[in-house]
């Protein structure tokens, strides 16, 4: 029986948690520093607490060092990261002393460079360490990968991904699906894309497109983000011309966050003035304002162009889970790394180290246990 730990319980949390326990015989920690969340997963899920597949515990990765962290995940075999990027590198350390397998849902470029530092000692520890295992960065870019060494000789991908509400609402046209930090840092940090085959950053919100999805969705914006491309930048430097990631939003979104961020209103440096600093006055009023738990979808669009110049194009198109109540955020970022996890846990992904979901995923086994979840890549 595999065992496994979930370190926060949020939306993403709770999701894994529950593919988890759905989709392979094991036992489950759960670990939350919120005595409210802990209570509402034990109250939903006291079936499997009394049948001793699921146990639920207080832990404050703040409070405790990555030795004390280690002591949760004796006889642990995979434990996921599905808290604040800025905590991943001392899950990472913590789940490598205790010698357990580890994957979050990473989204930071520069934390995910920290964590590869790990490399080595995760390797001579035999365990397994993937960030960047939630939709994009995660799935969206296996994906990528998979449909590149498929049909080969490959000029430029465009990869486009966004969740959005289903009734937009407010100027913005968008509802929180994940922490607010975590989108205005997308905004706000360079995107690494290949050009002319090489390596280098575009400003996020720049280079603004438009592109449709079939009716009835219609028209949206795509736009430059940071962190979506995940490894396909340094996998394929010097095989593919062009790869980029962009954000797909609602026309009209990125205009206002171009805006903010032209006036300095996303500026984290103090401002005595305001006794804070203007970048946490904008997230937190983002985060009283915008609507919340509304019904969601996510929309993926990748887009080969081989050297001859023949296009393919393959979308998912998804939708929150009236049957579960799981948005279709949490589906699509929450599916994947718990497919991953179980990978690693059932001897599927056999290598050792910090490694990219990208080059260690088996093509058709992810593909199949996707669709088992009713998330489908269709070819259009």
């Amino acid at each position: 029986m595999n065992r496994y730990a979930v370190f926060g319980l949020g939306r993403m949390g709770e999701c894994i948690l529950y593919d988890l326990l759905h989709n392979d015989d094991c036992k489950v920690l759960g670990l939350e520093f919120s005595e409210i969340k802990l209570s509402e997963i034990a109250d939903r899920y006291h079936e499997f607490i009394n049948n001793g597949r699921l146990s639920l515990e207080l832990m404050d990765v703040d409070a405790l060092s990555e030795e004390q962290i280690s002591e949760y995940l004796t006889e642990i075999d995979v434990a996921f990261g599905a808290i604040d990027y800025s905590y991943n590198f001392k899950l990472a350390r913590s789940c490598i002393k205790a010698i357990t397998s580890y994957l979050d849902l990473g989204g930071n470029p520069e934390m995910v460079k920290k964590q590869r530092e790990l490399h080595k000692l995760a390797e001579e520890t035999n365990i397994t360490v993937i960030p960047d295992c939630g939709l994009a960065p995660g799935m969206a870019d296996i994906l990528a990968k998979i449909k590149i060494d498929e049909i080969g000789d490959v000029d430029e991908c465009q990869i486009r991904v966004g969740g959005l509400p289903q009734d937009p609402k407010t100027i913005l046209k968008y509802q929180q699906v994940f922490s607010i930090r975590g989108l205005t840092n997308e905004y706000l940090e360079d995107a690494v894309v290949l050009r002319d085959g090489k390596i280098t950053t575009v400003p996020s919100l720049t280079e603004v497109e438009t592109l449709t999805f079939p009716e009835p969705y219609g028209e949206f914006e795509a736009f430059q983000t940071a962190g979506g491309t995940s490894s396909l930048p340094e996998i394929y430097e010097g095989k593919i011309r062009e790869l980029n990631y962009k954000t797909i939003r609602y026309p009209g979104h990125v205009q206002f966050f171009q805006f903010l961020k032209e006036f300095n209103l996303l500026s984290s440096d103090h401002v005595s003035e305001l006794g804070t600093d203007p970048r946490r006055v904008v997230e937190h009023f983002l985060e009283q304002t915008l609507p919340q738990n509304e019904p969601d979808l996510v929309l993926v669009k990748i887009t080969l162009i081989q050297k001859g110049g023949e296009k393919h194009e393959w979308i998912i198109i998804d939708k929150e889970d009236p049957e579960t109540g799981f948005s279709a955020m949490a589906r699509t970022t929450s599916f994947p790394i718990s497919i991953l996890g179980q990978m690693v846990a059932k001897g599927l992904i056999k290598e050792r180290g910090v490694l990219a979901g990208e080059l260690v995923t088996p093509a058709n086994e992810f593909i199949e246990e996707l669709r088992k979840r009713n998330i489908k890549l269709e070819k259009i």
